[in-house]
């Protein structure tokens, strides 16, 4: 008779146990390249790797099943309720892993974001405009402007606002500006203009290269969804608008279009920079702020 050593499990069933669930693991890494191989080529990647990961997961599953239950003849159940507290733990644990799990899928049908899109997520803390890495049925692997890698939660992400400035193929930036006084507004409202027109990433009036990709822009499906069949690139033109009068200032806001979210900061700087220099060659004075 075959030595049984706890909860009436013999060391034979014990070496069984071990096997199977080496080898459901193997199987299903295996399985899950295989159907990213066979799925790859017909349909986008985040869509065949959710597919491949459920797969993966059922055969993780049924081994494990296989294991505890047939090989081992424990019953689970059984044994969590036994360990109260930290059963209570395991099952709030597991409620997390679920909500992720399904929230990976809801992603991955839904599909609020892509690999590669520039996207940024609200929520505490912010994480700026970032670039999609991964979706994978528990988060989403972003990585920001500053080379920041976030692991964002599944379910955090279908529960908060997301910004996917890929799909809407531009971005407004808006530039508060305190100025001395409105004498000059008029001329000013030609300095803005202006500077912006010689600005190669600011539209409408971009340099050839820059045009080129925005060619391309109005050609992507999920931005033409948000335009109309003909754009006029005149509403891409940069406004000053008066935001506040104050006895010794007045501020401004100057609203800009450009394409690159990922240059948003470098694009600001050198419009300031030109601005300043166009400003004070005319003598335009900012205010104290």
């Amino acid at each position: 008779m075959a030595e049984t050593i706890v909860f009436g499990v013999s060391v034979i069933d014990l070496i069984a146990f071990f096997l199977i669930i080496v080898a459901t693991v193997i199987v299903a890494k295996v399985t899950y390249m295989a159907v990213r191989r066979l799925l790859d080529e017909h349909m986008v990647r985040v869509q065949s790797k959710a597919l491949a990961r459920i797969y993966q997961y059922v055969v993780l599953a049924l081994g494990f099943y296989l294991g505890f239950w047939e090989v081992l003849g424990l019953d689970l159940t059984a044994i969590l309720a036994s360990l109260g507290i930290l059963g209570l733990g395991v099952a709030l644990a597991s409620q997390q892993v679920l909500m992720n799990a399904f929230a990976g899928i809801l992603i991955s049908v839904i599909r609020p974001v892509k690999l590669d899109e520039w996207v940024e997520v609200a929520g505490m803390p912010l994480t700026g405009a970032c670039k999609v890495k991964d979706i994978n049925l528990m988060n989403t692997v972003l990585k920001d402007l500053d080379g920041r890698i976030h692991y964002v939660p599944n379910s955090f992400l279908i529960t908060n606002k997301v910004i996917n400035y890929s799909r809407a193929g531009f971005v407004a930036i808006r530039i508060p500006v305190w100025l001395r006084s409105m004498k000059y507004f008029d001329r000013i409202k030609d300095i803005v203009l202006e500077v912006a027109d010689i600005d190669p990433y600011i539209l409408p009036h971009v340099g050839e290269e820059e045009q080129k990709k925005i060619s391309k822009v109005f050609e992507l499906s999920s931005v033409r969804r948000y335009l109309e069949k003909k754009v006029d690139m005149s509403i891409f033109s940069p406004l000053i608008i008066i935001k506040d009068i104050q006895s010794e200032k007045v501020l401004v806001e100057i609203k800009i279009w450009i394409r690159d979210v990922t240059r948003r900061d470098q694009i600001v700087t050198d419009y300031l920079n030109e601005l300043h220099r166009r400003f004070y060659t005319e003598g335009i004075e900012f205010g104290n702020d």
